[in-house]
């Protein structure tokens, strides 16, 4: 019997110090110098593409040789999310400890589908979901999983509302009506869609002055479809959204939902961790009456990409929809004290996401974390107070947990075509600056500048520096312009 050699896969411990050495340090190096580097960068070159998708060689290829290439080539053509002045969007700033856990996790490759499998990381996804829970004030009972992200969760829940809705009755899909304001997630509609919800029959109401949902509407357009003989499935209210940062009334939609026996679900992905602080906790009053809330910690939990997670006010209901049990998982069953968490979803093989929660939340301690959200929303609320102190600029929504729109006005320019165009190109001129990185979005069909600050590096003077830079740079298009007419 011929004794196999060692595989070249499988590397000696003195290796694999080495290169985890390496790794770590490039990404302390990088977190270390955020504030020197540029917070976008591109115009990736023809040729590096080119190098990048070059076949493998058959012979290895240094891994010094390798890290360099990402790091010179690769890396540097993107934007860098955790940078202080990264405003655009919503950021995702991971703490160093949580991206250690997510090194862990993805070290020791647990499998985290079933519980017999990884009983004790299955048991740290439960323990932060319970924190999620008593967080959020849903019931005790409440159930879920995390997820890839706040898409995920949301749309994990639509399936199991429309489980609970018509079960395998696929006939009366057809009849199923879906209900959310003209400034809800994309991830709610796109659930619909997939859900088997007909695009006729998603109902996108309009917004009040404040960019939140009315409840009446919802009430009417539920009445009005039972009247036509439909089946209203979900009604799904934002507690942060993305363009404005505006919170529905939670409560008043609540009540018609209970009253008219319809899924409640809360996209609350960037801020219903805002819970956590007192003013937070008095705008999402109301939260944890929904049958299901979509959760990012990737977000104000500040762990790295993908982690979002799904709290549903009955756990049945995700089981009713999404278990299978075939044969060769029958060794495998949950038991009375473990959940099987492929289960309550799509996926059978998944890591473990919960270990980067812990750690970095565990780590830090909640008083920190808590005091990062709040420091994040006050600064949003000095943004506003400088723009609304510079003559150039106006604000169009209000500061709302740490979302704040506003745009270029000048004096006597009161065409909204040529105020769209001035705003349009302050933006790209403020990306292609690479200084400081903020967004866009329409309201009301009008072009505005966006700013969402989530990041706990972000000072009081990146904000300062931020609206004088856009001051700058929306006097120097406004004369340039002039000039050229």
């Amino acid at each position: 019997m011929t004794t196999r050699s060692p595989s070249p896969l499988d590397l000696d411990h003195a290796t694999m110090q080495r290169l985890g050495r390496q790794v770590a340090d490039a990404v302390a190096g990088h977190l270390a110098s955020l504030r020197d580097q540029r917070v976008i960068t591109n115009g990736l070159p023809a040729a590096t593409r080119q190098r990048i998708a070059a076949p493998p060689d058959e012979t290895p290829v240094s891994f010094d040789a390798l890290l360099q290439t990402l790091q010179t080539e690769v890396f540097p053509f993107a934007a860098r999310e955790p940078h202080p002045r990264f405003m655009a969007y919503v950021p995702g700033c991971p703490t160093f400890p949580a991206v250690l856990g997510d090194w862990l996790a993805t070290g020791y490759n647990f499998f985290a589908g079933v519980w017999p499998i990884a009983e004790g990381p299955n048991a740290v996804e439960l323990a932060v979901l319970e924190w999620f829970r008593q967080w959020i004030g849903m019931p005790v009972g409440t159930g879920g999983l995390l997820t890839n992200g706040g898409s995920g969760a949301t749309l994990t829940a639509i399936i199991a509302a429309r489980h609970a809705a018509v079960g395998d009755d696929v006939s009366r899909l057809t009849r199923l009506t879906l209900y959310a304001s003209d400034q809800a997630h994309s991830a709610a509609l796109r659930a619909a869609w997939i859900a088997g919800v007909p695009r006729s029959q998603v109902r996108v109401l309009p917004s009040d002055a404040d960019y939140r949902l009315r409840a009446s509407d919802v009430q009417r357009a539920i009445a009005d479809d039972r009247a036509a003989g439909l089946i209203p499935l979900a009604v799904v209210v934002s507690a942060g959204t993305t363009n404005t940062g505006a919170v529905d009334p939670l409560d008043e939609i609540a009540d018609v939902c209970a009253a008219e026996r319809t899924w409640l679900h809360a996209d609350a992905a960037y801020g219903g961790f805002a819970a956590l602080t007192e003013r937070g906790a008095h705008l999402l009053s109301g939260l944890g009456r929904c049958d299901s809330v979509a959760l990012d910690p990737h977000k104000w939990l500040f762990v790295p990409f993908e982690c979002g997670s799904l709290l549903v006010r009955e756990p049945e209901t995700l089981r009713a929809a999404f278990q299978v049990l075939p044969d060769y998982l029958r060794d495998v069953a949950a038991g009375q004290d473990g959940i099987n968490f492929a289960d309550y979803g799509e996926q059978l093989t998944r890591q473990s996401r919960a270990l980067k929660v812990w750690l970095g939340v565990k780590y830090f301690g909640l008083a920190a974390i808590r005091g990062e959200i709040d420091r994040a929303i006050d600064h949003a609320t000095y943004a506003e107070q400088l723009v609304r102190s510079q003559p150039l600029l106006e604000v169009t929504s209000p500061a709302q947990l740490g979302v704040l729109c506003f745009r270029v006005h000048p004096a006597g320019m009161d065409d909204a075509a040529a105020l769209d165009a001035l705003n349009e190109r302050v933006n790209a001129a403020m990306s292609a600056d690479g200084r400081y990185l903020i967004s866009s979005t329409r309201l009301r069909g009008t072009f505005t500048l966006r700013l969402c600050i989530l990041g706990f590096r972000t000072t009081t003077a990146d904000v300062e520096g931020l609206i004088e830079a856009v001051v700058e740079c929306g006097s120097r298009e406004t004369g340039d312009r002039r000039r050229e007419t």
